[in-house]
């Protein structure tokens, strides 16, 4: 008989990025109905060894406003129709975990080298006197291009040209100014280049690889309304649309000279949850960056794999009522296709978003964290759970037709000492009790 054990442990750290409380699931069950055909369970294949390089990054919503991060809204002067753009490399896309961030859209911080090319100033006619042409489909907004001598931008040229040679997030600076949406004729990208994701979405030449079961074929567009979340002004903020939809919201602008062939890759459907590599000393380095967890101290160790799942199973078969006397409150064992362990997960609630998901235990105290992969092993916080005065163990349950949550417990089916991982539709992990 597993002997009871009192409810110890207390919710004592949540993360901005994982605030906990419910999480609406409806759309997201439908998109993991949708994913079932052609998934993968995690408990075959060779694990994914792992190796964190660097700090890991803040969670965007903890970060401190940078020093440069003053927009320049009514910096642009009068400058030539046509911008110079140099060759160089542009880093395309967004770090995971920005806010704003559609990872099945914006690409993980890609590299690319892009050859020069010149783009208008501001957007077609590419004339201050008279407003931007909008309402046309985007083969007539090429075919208006043609007819000036020159083409429709590709997206990765419109990128370069609106994060500048600086790279910055927003057209001439590091946030967004509103007063760009009212006048964005008067906000100028670090080349020069006006209106960039301002108040317009704008047509490219380039398309938005599909994605099965989630995204069909379609134009990309950039560039954000003037009334769009502050987020959506980014010059990596992406989007797909019917190339044969038109609308007063969006608009082109046009480029000349031979266009780059660098495009964007769709990511894919991976294996939901797959074990992961890495050893208890590299997480130690990994929490020992986080200054919210930095008092975890001790040696951080992971729990036992079978014994411990075992035990949490086993806590949840037998329980003392009330009154001390035993009292069976199930079988204790998990739902069909669930697998329990205790190992790291490599988890792709969506294409294109890796989390690695640990459970462990410090010299008082048990926890699980969730860190967003980024390109180059580097890891960002996304949400962490610590069990303060309880040393565990905590089994995670996982099935791999469900793609955007996981279960953890210290006592399987016990009400207060079990919750969910949960990847929510806004792109936030989120730890939750219950």
């Amino acid at each position: 008989m597993v002997p009871t054990r009192t409810p110890a442990f207390v919710l004592s750290l949540m993360l901005a990025a994982g605030v906990a409380g419910g999480a609406g699931c409806g759309r997201a069950e439908q998109q993991q109905q949708q994913q079932e055909a052609g998934e993968r369970r995690a408990d075959g294949g060779a694990p994914v060894a792992l190796a964190p390089t660097g700090k890991v990054l803040e969670a965007a919503e903890n970060e401190s406003p940078a020093a440069s991060a003053t927009p320049r809204a009514g910096a642009a002067a009068a400058g030539p129709a046509r911008i110079e753009i140099p060759a160089g490399k542009l880093v395309a896309g967004s770090t995971p975990g920005d806010k704003g961030r559609d990872p099945a859209l914006e690409p993980a911080l890609l590299e690319v080298e892009l050859g020069g090319f010149t783009i208008d100033r501001a957007l077609y006619p590419n004339d201050p006197a008279q407003p931007p042409l909008t309402g046309v489909t985007r083969s007539r907004a090429s075919e208006l291009c043609q007819q000036a001598g020159g083409r429709l931008c590709t997206e990765l040229e419109w990128e370069r040209a609106c994060k500048g040679p600086e790279g910055t997030p927003y057209a001439g600076g590091a946030a967004w100014d509103p007063a760009c949406a009212k006048a964005p004729a008067s906000c100028a990208s670090g080349f020069g280049v006006v209106g960039m994701g301002g108040a317009l979405r704008e047509w490219t030449a380039s398309d938005v690889a599909p994605i099965e079961n989630l995204q069909p074929r379609a134009a990309a567009v950039r560039g954000a309304t003037a009334s769009a979340s502050g987020v959506d002004h980014r010059c990596a903020h992406r989007a797909a649309v019917d190339p044969g939809a038109s609308g007063d919201d969006i608009g082109f602008r046009c480029c000349h000279g031979a266009p780059n062939a660098a495009s964007i890759p769709s990511p894919q459907w991976q294996q939901t949850f797959r074990r992961a590599e890495i050893g208890p000393q590299q997480v130690a380095e990994l929490l020992a960056s986080v200054p919210q967890l930095r008092d975890l101290g001790g040696e951080i160790s992971f729990f036992k794999e079978p014994d411990d799942v075992n035990l949490v199973l086993g806590r949840g078969r037998t329980r003392l009522s009330p009154g001390g006397t035993p009292a069976v409150q199930s079988d204790g064992g998990p739902p069909p296709n669930t697998t329990l362990t205790t190992a790291p997960l490599l988890w792709n609630p969506v294409p294109g978003e890796e989390v690695l998901v640990v459970t462990g235990k410090s010299d008082e105290d048990a926890f699980i964290v969730a860190f967003l992969r980024l390109p180059g092993e580097r890891y960002r916080i996304a949400s962490s759970l610590l069990l303060k005065g309880d040393r565990g163990p905590i089994a995670l349950g996982f099935n791999g037709y469900v793609r955007r949550r996981l279960s953890w417990a210290t006592c399987w089916d016990c009400r207060g000492e079990a919750g969910n991982v949960t990847y929510r539709d806004d792109n936030r992990v989120v730890i939750t009790q219950k």
